[in-house]
């Protein structure tokens, strides 16, 4: 509401302050120039200057065609009479300035031709926009009773008018002419041939990207914008005057279609071709209501007036789509078009025979079409940045992807390969385990069963069943286990247990779930198992006892998670120091426990039976040997 608020201000601040120079301004000597607020207006188609039918006549007078076409049969001519004292003149060099003369001029001074804008009276000159300034010569010009004559000339179809008319210093003068010639002519030129290459632009842009509709409307706003104001620079018609007059008049319809066109396709409003089509439809409507209500010698102000309605009406849309997404585009858009509707309304009050307000002193609707476009085309280039933006992240993203997908394809090539090579071994391991329980493990089972009949020595009957209980353990290490230390030690009790209870021996079983091992394969297992193993074969050789505890749970050392196995009993026990380093059972069961990355510790004293206990860590990083005995 106060962006509103803020526009209504400035409207109406503009229309108060438009309206000031619509007042008269008295004809003074005190700037060193004569303005002429009045005169006399005669018509005679004829070259001379003519002698009667003149009228007293407020100027400037720009609106003579109903009156000329009533008065004369063929072209339209009018006079502009001005008589003046010389002596309040400034001594210096003089000139005449006019502007707004429709459209061939010829002015005379005391009676002496000195300019005219055109060539032959078939030129197709356009002066009605162009300032002019004549220097006059000193030795024209009297004292007293100085007569200025304007001669202004038309065809029957068109517009006639005297417009401003000043005398005085020529310096004074130049600098307006200056000012006028910029606002009416050398800038609106540039302005729109500048346009007109950017449409060029544009329309090379809308090749390369025809689904980009909004693209299209800025190339056809640029286009017709050109078309409608080139009659405001133009020196000479570049075709018949009658038809390029009514392409200027009727192209300004569509030049407003398609500039609110592009606003609709740029916000893709909701329904926005439906609403496009509605836009041309309507200046269509416009076109025909203009032919309708100029054959009637009206004037076309309703149609003006209109077109600025529409363009309000489409300004309100875009508006409630700023309220809706507050988009920088939208903002400068609703801008944009409040701000061509305002200068709309400043050209409309110049219009001759409308004449609310003179404003500025020149039209401003050959900058109209320019700053649209200009806006039009910042709004596309700022998008089609935000758009290369977001391809670049984009496609920083999807390099980010891929790289993340290249090394998830490479470690999973690495896991197939790692498959293939463990599939590769468990083959291998089955064929050694069946070969190894075929082939040996047959054999010794045949020579037990020989030796058990014939009724050899005892010796040799252990022997072989100690040989075939290794057998069992080896290919017991070689199945898989999954990192499982309970089940692979429960193979172990399995095959030992018989040992045990032949010796007398009991084994308590104390297990606790525990984690997995993942680095326990094959070649660690059988350590494992050895050390084991050699633990209770030792007890059952030397300890004298009568039972052992296996035990297994979680354990940690040294902050790192571990599996401990326990291995007690209840024997006679030994003195540590006398039989470490004796021997290569302990030794061995140190060099397997180190290969592990294992602590193993060995407890005994005199009568209080031994402890075997083996720490195994989870994770097989910072691997220390483990070679430490204490009792």
């Amino acid at each position: 509401m106060i962006f509103v608020r803020w526009l209504v201000a400035c409207f109406a601040a503009y229309l108060c302050w438009a309206a000031v120079p619509a007042a008269a301004t008295p004809a003074t000597p005190s700037t060193g120039v004569l303005e002429f607020l009045s005169g006399e207006i005669a018509f005679a188609d004829k070259n001379e200057i003519p002698e009667a039918g003149w009228e007293k006549r407020q100027t400037p007078a720009l609106w003579l065609s109903d009156e000329a076409r009533a008065k004369l049969a063929g072209k339209l001519t009018a006079w502009g009479r001005f008589r003046f004292d010389g002596r309040l003149l400034p001594d210096e060099p003089l000139a005449i300035y006019t502007e707004n003369n429709r459209e061939r001029l010829t002015v005379y001074l005391n009676g002496v031709e000195l300019f005219r804008n055109y060539r032959s009276a078939t030129s197709q000159t356009l002066g009605w926009n162009r300032p002019y300034i004549i220097p006059v010569p000193q030795k024209l010009l009297r004292d007293v009773g100085n007569e200025l004559v304007l001669r202004v000339g038309s065809d029957r179809q068109f517009s006639l008018g005297v417009g401003t008319v000043k005398v005085g210093s020529q310096e004074v003068l130049g600098r307006l002419y200056n000012y006028q010639q910029f606002w009416r002519v050398t800038g609106s030129a540039a302005a729109n041939y500048a346009m007109l290459f950017l449409t060029f632009a544009a329309f090379v842009m809308w090749m390369a990207r025809r689904s980009e509709t909004e693209i299209f409307w800025l190339v056809m706003t640029g286009l017709l914008w050109f078309v409608r104001d080139f009659h405001f620079f133009a020196e000479e018609s570049p075709l018949d005057p009658y038809w390029f007059q009514q392409v200027s008049y009727y192209s300004l319809y569509f030049a407003v279609a398609a500039s609110l066109s592009f606003c609709v396709a740029f916000l893709k409003l909701s329904n926005h071709r439906r609403i496009i089509a509605m836009l041309f439809a309507i200046g269509v409507a416009l076109c025909i209501f203009r032919v309708a209500i100029t054959s009637t010698n009206r004037t076309d102000l309703a149609t003006s007036l209109a077109t600025l309605l529409v363009s309000l009406l489409v300004c309100g849309l875009i508006i409630r789509e700023w309220f809706r997404n507050r988009s920088l585009e939208s903002l400068a858009l609703v801008a944009v078009v409040l701000f061509g509707t305002v200068l709309g309304l400043h050209d409309i009050g110049r219009i001759p025979n409308v004449n609310w307000w003179q404003g500025l002193g020149f039209h401003v609707q050959p900058f109209t079409g320019f700053l649209l476009f200009s806006v039009f085309l910042l709004s596309v280039g700022r998008k089609y940045l935000r758009a290369l933006t977001e391809v670049e992240t984009l496609n920083a993203s999807l390099e980010e992807r891929v790289e993340t997908a290249t090394h998830a394809l490479a470690a999973s090539e690495r896991a197939r390969q790692k498959i293939e090579v463990e599939h590769a071994v468990g083959i291998e391991r089955e064929r050694l385990m069946r070969e190894m329980h075929d082939g040996i493990g047959s054999n010794l089972v045949t020579a037990l069963a020989v030796v058990r009949k014939q009724g050899e020595a005892p010796v040799a009957e252990e022997t072989l069943q100690r040989a075939l209980t290794d057998l069992k353990l080896t290919v017991d290490s070689l199945a898989p286990v999954e990192g499982d230390a309970v089940a692979l030690l429960a193979n172990l009790r399995h095959r030992m247990e018989p040992d045990m209870e032949k010796a007398g021996v009991k084994c308590v079983w104390r297990v606790e779930p525990c984690p997995s091992l993942d680095w326990l394969d094959a070649p660690n297992a059988l350590h494992m198992l050895r050390i084991i193993q050699e633990g209770v074969g030792n007890v059952l050789s030397h300890a004298h006892a009568t039972s052992i505890t296996i035990a297994c749970c979680p354990s940690k050392k040294d902050g790192r998670d571990g599996v401990e196995l326990v291995l007690t009993d209840d024997g006679c026990g030994f003195i540590a120091a006398n039989v470490s380093g004796n021997g290569r059972g302990l030794s061995n069961m140190h060099t397997r426990a180190s290969q592990l990355g294992a602590d193993l510790r060995i407890e005994s004293d005199l009568g209080a039976g031994s402890k075997l206990s083996l720490w195994l860590p989870v994770e097989m990083g910072g691997r220390k040997s483990a070679r430490s005995t204490s009792g």
